[in-house]
């Protein structure tokens, strides 16, 4: 069975009535499947063709909310969607900060995000490392559920659309490449934790307003 509230929220957050892009168009490509009562799992072919397929749709920006361990043909896939002008956000994930890095937000050609609360602070159960590079509001957050309804989420997976946003708005106004992004980025993120670059909230924290602007 493909499950559909995770898919539901993360799309809320980049449209309806809490979302950060709400004229933009979206692609979504199921990739999950339900294991259990518990637990969902993605298997790699399935990210991959997702992945051919909106590159051959020219989504420019894709997100993904979702974390594992490293997976040497998924990182071909990004290194090739990299190449070819797209630029893919990633979730740094919800083990805790004495997880070890997980992907596909850990590979250098992706921008992983991590999450904190309305009031800067940092996620509790957010993966920490050197490849965390922005941190974007993903607590308590109000979002959409199935079913018509609108309920509160909490996790990087909910930080990553509001990066995607802001990227869109971006691309949409002029043609940037994957680096001059990522430079943009740095230049609204405000520095918090260590000055610089740290391996909690990578550049800092990208304001809310700025995803809107």
């Amino acid at each position: 069975p493909e499950p559909r509230a995770h898919g539901t929220a993360v799309a809320g957050r980049l449209f309806g009535d809490y979302g950060y892009a709400p004229h933009a168009q979206l692609y979504s490509a199921s990739v999950f499947y339900k294991r259990d009562a518990y637990q969902e799992g993605a298997a790699t072919h399935s990210l991959i063709q997702a992945l051919d397929w909106l590159l051959q749709e020219n989504v420019t920006v894709i997100n993904m909310s979702l974390a594992g361990p490293p997976n040497a043909l998924l990182e071909l896939s990004l290194n090739t969607a990299a190449t070819k002008g797209a630029i893919v956000v990633a979730a740094v994930g919800n083990e805790g900060p004495a997880s070890p890095p997980l992907f596909p937000a850990a590979y250098p050609s992706v921008i992983g995000v991590t999450a904190v609360d309305d009031k800067a602070q940092i996620y509790r159960w957010a993966v920490q490392g050197k490849h965390v590079e922005i941190a974007a509001h993903g607590v308590g957050v109000r979002t959409a559920r199935i079913g018509d309804s609108y309920g509160y989420e909490s996790g990087t997976s909910m930080a990553a659309p509001m990066v995607t946003a802001y990227l869109a708005h971006l691309l949409y106004a002029r043609a940037l490449s994957h680096d001059q992004a990522r430079q943009h980025l740095a230049k609204f993120a405000v520095d918090k934790g260590e000055t610089g670059r740290d391996s909690v909230f990578g550049v800092g924290v990208l304001p809310r307003h700025s995803a809107l602007e």
